[in-house]
């Protein structure tokens, strides 16, 4: 009799014990077999990008950990760490690449380039979270992609969000020697707090990253070209409901960039988000998004103060019928306007792009998928614009030519688990 007692008493406390705590192990594989093409641009500007390459990358695979503790009186402590996984062995980002979710690994490493990883507290007045964060810029935009998580090289964030100015063509002894790149859809470190699931399918949330993000160089330079938000304020607002979703967002980055030679000394970022999906027929998704940039910049001896502005359209949609899933995207980010005479000629004009991506994706099981793909950069001019998942050049260091087409196909396999 005893010993049952004590199973009994033991069976209850681990009971007990699974209820309080929960561990969830979970991640995606995704690789594909790429080619890409690259037609030349304008001679004397940046690097001339000519030719093709075929390679195997991994697009987007991850591996991730997430737990939740029930704390009594209607409060949960969560948990959640994640990680970009390469799956080829080889170079598939650069240190110092834009923010936005890219991973970046050297050759054999497989583990690297950080995801959304916190600890968190929630309860009825919300959502309190702490870490490595998705800013509500880019969490109200993900969910509108139609290529799951970046897969391929149609991912939303590839010029969409984005704006890139400067071509490595240096403008007589003008502060535009090397380019700047300036992604809304990013992560950082910060505190973030979100809205509860409530009956009126209202969702929101806000967030502060704050001094130096991190320890953060935040420099523009040549071999980071790229620039790095030194604080960010960010919040969203959203609503779903009977099958239609629609978001907005605002963010603002400031920039400290004391560098001189480079395209400018920019002192901050604002973007402003709006965005609209309807999926209320089965297998349907239709979704489109609106972006505008404001980059300010500082003055210094060569480069008066100046303000850029620009504005970005996307749209794409997906039906599923059976196992099958075609897919289409379609992405402008138009050209940067407002800024100073110093940036004259091909520094200024013709800098935005177009991009076009079809696929189509057959489901082996509900987990498990192929998928094939075909999309294609259109560079104005002075555009320099290249695939976010494995750029052309694969380096930090050099920029393309301005107005080079970028051409990419391929097919690949994707598994969640």
């Amino acid at each position: 009799m005893s010993k049952k007692i004590v199973g009994v008493v033991i069976a209850g406390m681990s009971s007990v014990a699974l209820a309080q705590s929960n561990v969830t192990i979970y991640g995606v594989a995704d690789v594909s077999i790429q080619g890409k093409s690259a037609s030349s641009g304008t001679a004397g500007q940046g690097v001339q990008v000519n030719g093709s390459k075929a390679e195997v990358q991994s697009n987007t695979s991850m591996l991730g950990f997430k737990g939740t503790e029930d704390l009594g009186n209607g409060l949960k402590a969560l948990f959640q760490l994640e990680t970009f996984v390469n799956l080829t062995g080889a170079m598939t980002g650069a240190a110092g690449s834009p923010p936005n979710g890219s991973p970046a690994f050297n050759n054999g490493t497989t583990f690297g380039g950080m995801r959304d990883s916190f600890v968190a507290i929630s309860g009825k007045p919300g959502t309190l979270k702490m870490g490595y964060l998705s800013t509500p810029y880019r969490a109200a935009l993900a969910p509108y992609d139609i290529f799951p998580d970046g897969s391929g090289d149609a991912r939303i964030d590839t010029i969409f969000t984005t704006t890139k100015l400067g071509n490595g063509n240096s403008v007589s002894g003008s502060a535009t020697t090397n380019a700047l790149t300036q992604s809304a859809f990013i992560r950082t470190t910060g505190i973030n707090y979100a809205l509860p699931a409530n009956a009126w399918g209202i969702n929101g949330a806000i967030a502060y990253s704050g001094s130096n993000n991190n320890g953060s160089t935040n420099a523009l330079n040549a071999t980071n070209p790229y620039t790095n938000a030194n604080s960010i304020f960010g919040v969203s607002l959203g609503w779903s409901g009977y099958g239609v979703s629609v978001s907005s967002a605002f963010q603002q980055q400031k920039i400290n960039t004391g560098v001189a030679g480079n395209i400018g000394l920019i002192s901050g970022a604002s973007n402003y988000l709006l965005a609209a999906s309807y999926t209320g027929i089965p297998g349907l998704k239709v979704a489109a998004a609106y972006n505008r940039s404001l980059l300010n910049f500082n003055s210094s001896n060569t480069v008066a103060a100046a303000q850029g502005v620009s504005n970005g359209v996307w749209f794409g949609t997906s039906y599923r019928f059976g196992n099958n899933e075609p897919r289409f995207v379609y992405a402008n980010t138009g050209n940067t306007s407002g800024l100073n005479v110093a940036y004259s000629g091909s520094q200024i004009g013709q800098n935005g792009a177009s991009q076009y991506g079809f696929g189509w994706a057959y489901y082996l099981s509900k987990r498990t998928q192929v998928y094939g793909i075909v999309s294609q950069i259109n560079n104005r001019a002075n555009g320099i614009y290249d695939f976010s998942n494995a750029p052309f050049n694969n380096s930090s260091t050099t920029v393309l030519n301005g107005g080079n087409t970028m051409r990419t196909y391929g097919a690949g396999m994707r598994m969640n688990f």
